[in-house]
């Protein structure tokens, strides 16, 4: 009987696949797992999935998929959520479009209005969640919903202007449409900023403290740091990184719909958690962040590829 627990106990598939997960290892097998089966079932499908020309547009769309991702793995690993990202990304998509095509203003000031209306969107999810103490879910749920109807309010009135309109500048159509070597400068741009984050996050004194305050936030004060500003910076952050995505959305399409950036929240929390980011905070990294994106991304393009949408789509 000794015998047969001790066997049962090692080699049973459930206490085995027990003891597997608990590995500090298998965080990152996972992710990388699915990544692989992923990209190897769509080439096995269709190989022309991977062709260049497909790559390049699919690149495009990765890059900004990727900075929601990384802002949502940013607050997560703090142990918060952000759940206005989607919102954050729409309203600054129709912030660039409006600077550009309405007020004709230069690319350089388009860009930094923009990038200043997401961080003011991410100072208040902060101040309220990482000041006031506000449940992250509940703000962040409320913001959303303000976030939306704003666009909602300046599309029923701009929404003519702003499709009418075409800024003539080649620089607003590089940031969209340019290369850098062969590849998207949108794409090459994401990739900086994911790798300045994973050292940030890794190697620098604020990812320390976010990784701290994320794992255990009383510790974390009793060690001296500063919980409420960490909080509040990550929020920031992370509507900045939803502001650029929006940039290069809005300079790679040039439209605006009451449909954009919706769900977006949901397939950025789906992603970071694929990847390997804990929902409780003080586990993840940037690069698991940047798998489940792929992975994400790569599933919803070839399920389009090949003929699934709808319900079936959704399911999957």
């Amino acid at each position: 009987m000794e015998t047969i627990e001790r066997l049962y106990f090692r080699y049973f598939p459930e206490k085995l696949l027990g003891e597997v997960l608990t590995k500090r290892w298998s965080d990152n097998i996972v992710p990388v797992a699915a990544t692989v089966l992923v990209i190897g079932t769509f080439l096995w499908h269709d190989a022309s999935f991977f062709a260049l020309s497909s790559l390049t547009e699919t690149s495009r769309q990765l890059a900004e998929f990727m900075l929601i991702v990384t802002a949502m793995g940013i607050v997560l690993l703090a142990g918060g959520l952000d759940l206005s990202l989607g919102s954050v990304f729409a309203l600054a998509n129709i912030t660039a479009l409006i600077c550009m095509n309405l007020l004709g203003w230069p690319v350089w000031a388009s860009v930094a209005a923009t990038l200043g209306l997401g961080a003011l969107c991410g100072a208040i999810n902060g101040f309220l969640i990482g000041y006031l103490r506000i449940r992250a879910f509940l703000t962040t749920l409320v913001t959303l919903i303000i976030f939306r109807s704003i666009v909602d309010i300046v599309l029923l009135r701009y929404a003519v202007q702003i499709s009418a309109g075409f800024p003539d500048s080649e620089l607003w159509y590089f940031i969209g449409e340019g290369t850098v070597l062969g590849v998207p400068f949108s794409f090459a741009v994401a990739l900086i900023i994911v790798a300045a984050w994973h050292v940030i996050l890794t190697r620098a004194r604020a990812g320390w403290h976010i990784t701290a305050v994320g794992g255990s936030r009383r510790s974390a004060y009793n060690a001296g740091l500063n919980v409420k500003r960490t909080v509040f910076m990550t929020y920031v952050w992370s509507s900045l990184l939803a502001a650029v995505a929006g940039v290069f959305f809005a300079a790679r399409l040039g439209s605006a719909g009451s449909d954009t950036g919706m769900g977006l929240e949901i397939a950025a929390l789906t992603a970071a958690v694929l990847g390997g980011n804990s929902l409780g905070g003080g586990r993840g990294s940037v690069a698991k962040s940047v798998l489940g994106a792929v992975v994400v991304l790569i599933v919803t393009d070839g399920m389009v590829r090949v003929g699934i949408s709808g319900g079936v789509s959704s399911t999957i």
